[in-house]
This record gives structure tokens, C-alpha cells and sequence, in this order.
């Protein structure tokens, strides 16, 4: 059985993913800003409470993240698997984004995430053998509107996450990205909004309208769960994918982005969202 660490584990596909490796009899820890939502994944299955593990981490924050790295090692040693799947998304016209909210929107996503991931490498080059699990979303290979910071933030984890592959490869530990596409989660409900991105007088207001009432029209979303086994099946493989779509709809969208042009690509896009 493994170590695993999962961030962003208060909630979501996090503690989904936590609470389904705990009782295939992983220990797992689990880090998040909030210590009593972490509380309630732990007592959510009191049957394996004992194999889950609450730490509290702010990625954004780079005292936290050290904190807590260090804190986690000194009680464990090492840590076999770690899953980045702290993150949020910010929504809104990049022009009417102010610079400070695109900035928090990559300290969470990557700079948060690179610190974490840089902490937790050596210990696992140094025993050969360790996977490092990046959360990413099928906008990480493609667009949607008014989601351009986060998209961006998800394509910069797509590209960090193909490098990591290549340099740690020769010490045994592998790097894999999940890219989930619409599930149940409340990622769009909790979405942070851009404080100038639905002022009345934007010019962007009619065609966010749009958006917005046909992202609630697309259909009723996958079940999370199918991250968490996804998951546990990348922990379980003894040769990892770097690639796994998760959903019907982003292994559609991805086929059809292979195989038609970027300008149809983007005018079908436009046609279905605005």
C-alpha cells in the first residue's frame, strides 16, 4: 500500500479521490486551507477514518506549503504519490480581469503547485520510485470562453507536467495528468467571479448571458467518482500514461479537435457556448 498525498482534499473530486483510496487501504493525507472541512471527509467514512490523514495547507500561501511539506515529512518520511488537485477557477473577459486576480488564479494553479511539487521530489529521486498526479482539465488542451486565466493556468500545467515527465523519468518516478471534463462537482458553483467581469454596462455582458445559460443546458454531468477510480488506477499501473481524459465529453472534444482545423474547431465552439 502507498503514501499518498491529495491537496484540495476538503471537497469535490479531492475528497472523492481521498476517501475511495483510503478504502482500497492507502494511507492517505490530505491538505486544504480548511481544517474542519478536512474534518468531515476524515468522519464521512468512519470505517477507514484511520487510514486518512488531515493536514492543514494553503497553496497559494509559500509558508504554508513549506510548513506543512516539511511537517508531512518529518511524520512519514516520504510520500510515494502526491496529487495536485488544489486549484479554482477564475471567470471573466481577461480585459475586464484585473492583474491581481490573475495572479492569485496561477499562484493556486502553478506557482503553488511547482513549490509543492519541488518539495516533495527529492526524497522520492533519492529512493527511485514515486508518482506525481497533476489535476488538470480537458481546457488545459483547449478554449472556453470567459475561462481564460484558469484555462491558461491549465495549459501551463499541461506543459510543466510533459517536462516533469522527461527530467524525472531516469530516477523512476513517473508524472501523469488527469483531464477531466463536466462532472458533479462544485467547481462551477464556486467558481470566483472577476469583481469587473458582469458589470451591466460590459461590452461582453450579452454573449457571457449566453454562455452561461447554455453551460446549464449542457446535460447532466458525469459522476466525480470516475476522477477517483481514474486515480486509483494510475497509482495501481507499473507504467503510468502521461495523458488521461476523463468523461465522455472531453474524449469527444479532444477527437474532434485531432481531426478538424483550429478555425472550424473554434467556430463550432463559439456557435454551441455564445
Amino acid at each position: 500500500m502507498e503514501t499518498i498525498l491529495i491537496t484540495g482534499a476538503s471537497s469535490g473530486i479531492g475528497r472523492l479521490s481521498a476517501i475511495h483510496l483510503a478504502e482500497k487501504g492507502h494511507q492517505v493525507v490530505i491538505a486544504a486551507r480548511n481544517m474542519d472541512r478536512l474534518e468531515e471527509t476524515v468522519h464521512q467514512v468512519p470505517s477507514v477514518a484511520h487510514n486518512i490523514h488531515p493536514y492543514m495547507m494553503d497553496v497559494s500561501d509559500s509558508n504554508s506549503v513549506n510548513n506543512t511539506a516539511n511537517l508531512i515529512l518529518e511524520d512519514w518520511g516520504h510520500i510515494d504519490v502526491l496529487v495536485n488537485n488544489a486549484g479554482y477557477g477564475l471567470r471573466g473577459p481577461l480585459e475586464l480581469l484585473e492583474a491581481r486576480e490573475i495572479q492569485e488564479q496561477f499562484q493556486t494553479n502553478v506557482f503553488g503547485l511547482m513549490e509543492l511539487t519541488r518539495l516533495f521530489i527529492p526524497e522520492m529521486r533519492k529512493r527511485c520510485r514515486g508518482k506525481i498526479i497533476n489535476i488538470s482539465s480537458v481546457v488545459g488542451r483547449m478554449p472556453l470562453p470567459f475561462n481564460g486565466a484558469y484555462s491558461a493556468s491549465k495549459f501551463a500545467l499541461e506543459g510543466l507536467s510533459e517536462n516533469l515527465r522527461l527530467e524525472l523519468a531516469p530516477f523512476g518516478i513517473s508524472v501523469s495528468i488527469i483531464e477531466p471534463g463536466y462532472f458533479d462537482t462544485a467547481f462551477v458553483t464556486n467558481q470566483t467571479k472577476g469583481i469587473h467581469s458582469e458589470e451591466t454596462g460590459s461590452p461582453y455582458k450579452s454573449y457571457q448571458d449566453k454562455y452561461l445559460h447554455r453551460q446549464n443546458t449542457f446535460g447532466r454531468p458525469a459522476k466525480a467518482n470516475k476522477v477517483a477510480v481514474t486515480i486509483g488506477n494510475v497509482i495501481a499501473s507499473k507504467s503510468p500514461k502521461l495523458r488521461y481524459l476523463v468523461g465522455v465529453d472531453a474524449h469527444y472534444a479532444m477527437f474532434l479537435k485531432a481531426i478538424i482545423p483550429d478555425r472550424l474547431f473554434n467556430y463550432i465552439l463559439g456557435k454551441i457556448l455564445m
